[in-house]
């Protein structure tokens, strides 16, 4: 009875149904009484002791530190191609840091040799039974005036003398010989740099004579000359050379296709004559700086007949242009890819650094930025990719604008350049003697296409 109860308590009516037909089904609940488990079982389930639990537990392994990246890490290919952006002196520098550098580089090249060779040199190959042609990186050619002897053992056998004067004491014959005897013994499929300036522009504290400047042109035109025959040109990167008023580089110029950066040191022959000045030297000067492919063209004028004429350079290439010279000079760049301009002036001299055109006496303590050397009134519209100018940002100034417009806006930007290089006159008195009001005027036509007035 107890039992039928209990179960009574669980019974759920169905609805719709009479009590007669009221079938009951019994439900039994989960008792919640916690119950002891049986001693047999117990020593089957008990929690492992705590070394156990720790022995499970995941252990973690610490990361090997991690070595910072260096040059020496990279894979070999891109360290070679790396080397490939850096010039010969930057290589040599490398080379010395280390074993592995030192066999990479000037154990597979001959990094530089002056031609001709040193004495120390030619020795060397007389004591070796057999030397290896490296591929040579770099030939220079200084004309050092410092003394050697020919026979280093007997110093008493011959007088010293020095690769100056052998240069300019030998004849055109016997210097193609001495270029072609020597330049055999190199290789030069890989010539990268070509550098034919010599150490000194001045003998006996005078600029040099038009007699060692043919000299010098001769040997650095039949060096060239035999550098193309073996068409190495076309390798070279970099090429600094010495020039005069007949511009002899003019005929390799088509040769070098691959050149980054070009130097030029102009030396001319004093008190050229009108003919000659307008009709050899500004043309010759001006094509070859139209045939340069080179992006960094780098122009350093020794000296020059002093002409108020100015001068064109019309490039393509050139992204970056470093002039040193006269405040004189009057060029007038046409670069549509030029965005660099450093011009490097004369600012040892206190009171007289200036020497632009009709300068007054007490005003040439400060250069004129924008008129001295180069002409930045010829940059409208013919450089629109230009950023600085001598260290003046320019390139916010849009040439989408009227001249006068572009010029009120450059002169606000090299007035305060002005001021901040210590000078203290009132804008006015300043545009008056030291900028410009009207557009420069370049000629239609240059290089050996210009037609001068002789009126």
């Amino acid at each position: 009875d107890l039992l039928e109860k209990d179960w009574g308590i669980d019974e759920v009516p169905t609805p719709g149904k009479s009590p007669r037909q009221q079938v009951t089904t019994p439900v039994l609940r989960r008792s919640s009484r916690k119950r002891s488990m049986p001693p047999v079982f117990s020593s089957m389930f008990t929690s492992p002791p705590p070394l156990q639990k720790k022995s499970r537990e995941h252990v973690k392994v610490p990361f090997p530190p991690v070595v910072p990246p260096t040059l020496l890490t990279l894979p070999h290919c891109a360290i070679s191609r790396l080397l490939l952006c850096l010039d010969v002196d930057s290589l040599e520098r490398l080379s010395a840091t280390c074993s592995y550098f030192d066999q990479m580089i000037a154990g597979k090249f001959l990094l530089t040799i002056s031609l001709p060779f040193p004495v120390g040199f030619i020795k060397e190959l007389m004591d070796g039974d057999s030397f290896e042609k490296k591929p040579l990186l770099k030939l220079s050619c200084k004309k050092t005036r410092d003394d050697y002897n020919t026979f280093l053992d007997i110093p008493d056998y011959s007088d010293p003398s020095s690769f100056h004067k052998l240069i300019t004491g030998i004849s055109p014959e016997m210097m193609d010989y001495l270029v072609f005897s020597q330049m055999s013994l190199l290789s030069l499929h890989k010539l990268r740099e070509l550098d034919l300036v010599p150490d000194s522009v001045k003998q006996e504290g005078r600029l040099l004579g038009q007699r060692i400047m043919d000299s010098y042109s001769n040997f650095d035109c039949s060096l060239l000359r035999h550098i193309s025959r073996l068409g190495s040109l076309r390798c070279l990167t970099r090429l600094d050379v010495l020039v005069d008023q007949n511009m002899y580089l003019e005929e390799f110029m088509a040769e070098l296709p691959n050149l980054l950066e070009l130097g030029l040191s102009i030396l001319t022959r004093p008190g050229l004559s009108k003919h000659v000045y307008l009709n050899e030297y500004i043309p010759r000067l001006e094509a070859v700086v139209a045939a340069s492919k080179a992006p960094v063209l780098k122009v350093t004028v020794v000296a020059e007949t002093r002409r108020q004429v100015n001068k064109v350079f019309k490039n393509n290439y050139v992204e970056k242009l470093v002039l040193t010279g006269p405040c004189t000079f009057n060029l007038f760049p046409v670069m549509e890819r030029l965005k660099e301009v450093v011009v490097n002036l004369e600012t040892s001299l206190l009171d007289n650094n200036c020497t632009y055109w009709k300068s007054r006496s007490d005003d040439r303590g400060l250069h004129r930025a924008g008129l001295c050397c180069v002409n930045i009134g010829a940059v409208y519209e013919n450089c629109p990719n230009l950023e600085r100018f001598m260290g003046v940002e320019v390139g916010m100034v849009s040439h989408q604008q009227t001249f006068n417009k572009w010029n009120i806006r450059m002169k606000k930007r090299f007035y305060d350049d002005y001021l901040q290089q210590g000078g203290s006159k009132e804008m006015k008195a300043w545009a008056k003697t030291r900028w410009f009001s009207r557009r420069p005027v370049l000629p239609k036509e240059i290089g050996y296409d210009r037609v001068f007035n002789w009126d």
